[in-house]
C-alpha cells in the first residue's frame, strides 16, 4: 500500500524512544533538578497497584504501566517489570466503542504502553505472551480512526495526523517488527512517503497552518517520528527547518500570555495568565534541537505538565541546555513560502500593562481546510488588549466543528480582517460545502473560496495539483536594523483566494514601529481591488471587542475592560471621504451578522469572540477601488492620536504620519522609471527632525533620491542618497530634512528581473 520502509528498526531491545546508549543520559536525568516534578511523578505513578490502576484516584493504567516498565529498563527493577507486563497484558484486552468521539486518542495510547512493555521488558514477555501482545496490537489498530491498515484521511491534516500513526501505531510496529513487521511496515511506510514530504513542504515556512489551537496538537504528533527514528539511530527524517515552527507561537504570545487567534480556537478565559497548551512542546523540541529560546518559552509557561506528557518530557527534555532571553530575537519575524506570514513585535516586556504592540500579517499563500480558516490577507493587533481581532469561537453555546457558527461564519473570511466582495449569484457556483464526510448547503458571505469543495488535500500532490493555491507573496522586507526593525513591510496578490468574482486583489502591510511610549506603532494597508462586475460590493472589514466610535473618517477601537486599556485609531483615508461609507455592525442580535443572518454562538466567561466590526465600502459602484487604511495604537488614556495626511501622486499613493512618509504604487505594478513624489504640504514634523521615507513597489535594481532645489542656475535637482532596492523586497528607505519643495527618485537600472516577477513595469 506504500513503498517499503528502507529505514527499520534495528535488532535489538530496547528501540522504542531509547536504546541501550542512551541509559546512562536518563540515569542521570533522576537526579536533576530540572526533572525533579516529572520523576517524582513517574515514581508516584508507579507506586499504584495492579487492583488501583483503574480506580477514580489513579491517572491511569497505561500511566502505570508506562512508568513501572521505565523502573525495570533503567533501574533493572524486576518487580515493577513483571507489574508491567501483567498490567498490560489485562489492559489490552479492553474493549472500546469506535464512534465515541476521539476514542481513538485512548486507544492508541493503550495500544503504545502495551508496546513500552513489549519493547523494554522484552526479556520478561515469552513467546506465548508477545502472540498475545500483537493479537490485540491489531485489533486495537483496527479500532483507530485511521483504520488498520492505516488508509483513511489524509497527509496534511485530520485527527490521523496527531498520534495515532505518527506515534501509537508506529511505535507499536518498532516494538513487534522482529515477530511481525506488518504494523511498522504500514506505519512507518505512511509516514515517510506521505506525511513527511507533506511536512517538508510547509515547514520551511516555520508556521503550522492548523493555527494556536489544533496547530500545536497536530505539532506534538510530527515530533515523535522525529524522536523514534533518531533514537534508532536514522538522524532527523525531516527537513531541518522543522525546528522553525516552534517560535510561531513565541512571536504570537501576546504581552498578556495569551496568543493572537488563528484557525479553529475557543478564546481563553480571563482568569487564564499563561497558555500552557504549548508548554510540552517546548519541552521535547527544546530537547531535540537544543534551541535555548525554546527552553525560556518553556520557562515563560512553566506548570504542571499533564499527565500523558511526564514520560516523554523526562525521555526528551534536555536540562544541560541553556536558556537564553527571548529578548535577544528580532522583534520582527518573516514566516516565507509556502505560507508567508509576518509578526512584528516592538518588544518582549510582559504584562497587562506592557508597552508592547504585536501585529500580524498574513498573505496566506495555501489553503489545507479542516481546522484552517479563509483568512487569507487578514491582520491582528494587539496593543493592551486585543484589538483588531479575528472573530467568533470554536466551541460555543451551538456547538464547535460541526455548528453552523463554525461553517458559516467563524472559518468564513466575514469573521477577518480583511476583504469581502459581494456577488449575489455566488451560489449557483458554490452551492455546497463538503467536510468531515457531510454535505453543507453553502451561505454567501462575500469572502473566499473553500479549496475543492471544503474537502482537505489527501497528499502532497493533492495539495499542489488541485486547486489550494490561493496567493502569492510579491514583497517582504524588514529594516533598516534587522533585529530592532523601524519598518516591517509584506505584499501579497490573494485573487486566487476568490472565485472569479475577482479580477485582482493586492494588500500591502506597513508596520511603523515609532519606537516611543505615547504612540508606539502604526499598521498600514493598502490594497488595490479589481472586481469583475462593478456591481459587486466591496467591503474593508476591521473587527473589535467593544463597540467601535466612528467619526467622520476615522474609527476608534478601544479595550477597556477586564483591566485592559489599549486603543486603536483607524483612519480610511481611501476610498476618498465623498466615496467611503463606514458601517458599524454588532451588538445585540447582530453579533455574527451574515448578510441576513446571526449565527450565535455565545462562550461564557470572555469577551475575546468579539461581537463588532466596521465596513468600509467605496459608495460609487466602480470596477477597481483603492483602500487605505492607518492604524495607530494608543492608551486610551494617552495623548491625542496622531494626524494622518492623504499623498496623492501621478503613479504613488500614500500618506505621511508622524516622522514617516510612506508610498505605494497606484497601478499594483513595481516602478522602473524616474518618479515625482508627492508633495509634503506641512514641511519637517515637530520638531524639526528628519523623515523616513519608505517608497514600495520598486523594481529591483540601484535607484538614486534627488532633491529640487535652488542653485545658481536656477532650479535643478541635487542627489541625496543612492541605495539598492532588492527583488524580495521593492522596497526603497531613506532619510532625510523635510523642506518645502519636490523629490524623485531615479532609476539606475537593475537585472531585468522585475519585469516577469511583477506581471509589467510602469514605463
Amino acid at each position: 500500500m506504500f513503498p517499503k520502509p528502507e529505514l527499520t528498526p534495528p535488532s535489538e531491545h530496547p528501540r522504542l524512544f531509547l536504546r541501550k546508549e542512551h541509559l546512562p543520559e536518563l540515569r542521570d536525568k533522576m537526579t536533576r533538578l530540572e526533572l525533579k516534578q516529572e520523576w517524582e511523578r513517574l515514581i508516584k505513578y508507579s507506586s499504584y497497584s495492579i487492583e488501583e490502576a483503574n480506580s477514580e484516584h489513579c491517572p491511569g493504567d497505561v500511566y502505570v504501566i508506562e512508568a513501572n516498565a521505565l523502573l525495570y529498563v533503567l533501574q533493572g527493577d524486576q518487580d515493577a517489570g513483571i507489574k508491567a507486563k501483567t498490567l498490560a497484558l489485562s489492559s489490552i484486552t479492553k474493549n472500546f466503542n469506535p464512534n465515541f468521539q476521539d476514542i481513538s486518542r485512548e486507544i492508541g495510547r493503550l495500544m503504545l504502553a502495551g508496546a513500552i512493555v513489549y519493547d523494554w521488558c522484552y526479556d520478561l514477555v515469552t513467546d506465548e505472551e508477545r502472540v498475545f501482545f500483537i493479537g490485540h496490537f491489531k485489533r486495537l489498530a483496527g479500532l483507530l480512526e485511521c483504520g488498520y491498515p492505516p488508509l483513511k484521511e489524509g497527509a496534511f491534516v485530520g485527527h490521523s495526523c496527531e498520534w495515532m500513526i505518527q506515534r501509537d501505531m508506529l511505535g507499536t510496529g518498532i516494538a513487534i517488527y522482529d515477530e511481525d513487521p506488518e504494523m511498522y511496515d504500514l506505519a512507518a511506510g505512511r509516514v515517510l512517503h506521505q506525511m513527511v514530504p507533506a511536512r517538508n513542504f510547509f515547514y520551511p515556512s516555520g508556521w503550522h497552518h492548523q493555527g494556536d489551537g489544533y496547530g500545536g496538537v497536530r505539532f506534538q504528533g510530527e515530533l515523535f517520528p522525529t524522536w523514534m527514528f533518531d533514537r534508532m539511530g536514522f538522524g532527523n527524517i525531516y527537513d531541518a527547518s522543522q525546528r522553525d515552527v516552534g517560535y510561531q507561537w513565541i512571536y504570537t504570545r501576546r504581552p498578556d500570555g495569551k496568543l493572537l487567534r488563528d484557525g479553529d480556537t475557543t478564546p481563553i478565559m480571563l482568569k487564564q495568565t499563561k497558555y500552557t497548551r504549548l508548554h510540552f512542546i517546548y519541552w521535547i523540541l527544546g530537547g531535540y534541537y537544543k534551541d535555548p529560546y525554546f527552553i525560556a518559552q518553556k520557562q515563560v509557561d512553566e506548570g504542571r505538565l499533564q499527565d500523558k506528557d511526564v514520560l516523554f518530557a523526562f525521555l526528551f527534555a534536555d536540562p544541560n541546555v541553556e536558556a537564553k532571553p527571548l529578548d535577544e530575537l528580532p522583534l520582527t519575524r518573516y514566516f516565507g513560502a509556502p505560507t508567508g506570514v509576518m509578526v512584528a513585535r516592538t518588544g518582549w516586556d510582559t504584562g497587562m500593562d506592557s508597552n508592547v504592540v504585536v501585529a500580524e500579517m498574513k498573505v496566506g499563500m495555501y489553503q489545507y481546510n479542516n481546522h484552517q480558516h479563509l483568512d487569507a490577507g487578514a491582520f491582528q493587533i494587539y496593543y493592551k488588549g486585543n484589538l483588531a481581532i479575528d472573530s467568533g469561537s470554536y466551541k460555543g453555546s451551538s456547538g464547535k466543528y460541526h455548528s453552523p457558527h463554525n461553517k458559516y461564519y467563524f472559518k468564513r473570511t466575514i469573521a477577518h480582517n480583511t476583504m469581502l466582495v459581494y456577488d449575489p449569484n455566488e451560489l449557483k457556483q458554490y452551492p455546497y460545502v463538503k467536510d468531515g464526510g457531510l454535505v453543507w448547503p453553502n451561505v454567501n458571505d462575500g469572502g473566499q473560496r473553500w479549496p475543492n469543495e471544503g474537502r482537505p488535500p489527501l497528499t502532497l500532490d493533492d495539495l499542489l495539483n488541485k486547486d489550494f493555491k490561493r496567493a502569492d507573496v510579491l514583497a517582504n522586507a524588514i529594516g533598516p536594523d534587522p533585529i530592532k526593525p523601524s519598518y516591517s513591510y509584506l505584499k501579497g496578490d490573494i485573487t486566487a483566494a476568490y472565485s472569479n468574482k475577482m479580477k485582482q486583489f493586492q494588500r500591502s502591510f506597513l508596520f511603523l514601529n515609532f519606537n516611543e511610549t505615547e504612540h508606539p506603532a502604526a499598521l498600514i494597508v493598502f490594497d488595490r481591488v479589481v472586481s469583475a462586475n462593478p456591481d459587486f460590493k466591496k467591503y474593508w472589514l476591521l473587527h473589535s471587542i467593544e463597540e467601535p466610535q466612528i467619526e467622520g473618517s476615522r474609527t476608534t477601537i478601544s479595550r477597556s475592560e477586564d483591566g485592559y486599556k489599549g486603543q486603536l485609531i483607524n483612519d480610511s483615508l481611501l476610498p476618498a471621504r465623498d466615496n467611503q461609507e463606514i458601517e458599524k455592525v454588532g451588538g445585540p442580535g447582530k453579533e455574527y451578522w451574515v448578510f441576513g443572518t446571526n449565527y450565535v454562538n455565545d462562550f461564557p466567561g470572555t469577551k475575546e469572540q468579539g461581537e463588532w466590526r466596521i465596513e468600509v465600502s467605496p459608495q460609487v459602484p466602480a470596477e477597481e477601488d483603492l483602500f487605505l487604511n492607518v492604524m495607530q495604537m494608543k492608551d486610551i488614556d494617552g495623548p491625542e492620536a496622531l494626524p494622518t495626511e492623504r499623498m496623492d501622486g501621478e503613479t504613488l499613493i500614500g500618506v505621511k504620519i508622524k516622522n514617516w512618509v510612506a508610498l505605494f504604487s497606484k497601478s499594483g505594478m513595481r516602478l522602473q522609471k524616474d518618479t515625482v513624489l508627492p508633495d509634503i504640504s506641512d514641511g519637517a514634523p515637530d520638531g524639526g527632525a528628519s523623515l523616513n521615507y519608505i517608497v514600495t513597489d520598486l523594481a529591483a535594481g540601484q535607484w538614486r533620491v534627488e532633491q529640487e532645489r535652488v542653485g545658481a542656475e536656477g532650479m535643478g535637482w541635487q542627489p541625496i542618497v543612492s541605495e539598492e532596492v532588492t527583488e524580495e523586497g521593492g522596497v526603497l528607505h531613506w532619510q532625510a530634512q523635510a523642506i518645502l519643495g519636490r523629490m524623485r527618485i531615479v532609476y539606475q537600472g537593475g537585472d531585468g528581473r522585475a519585469d516577469s516577477e511583477s506581471g509589467g513595469v510602469q514605463d
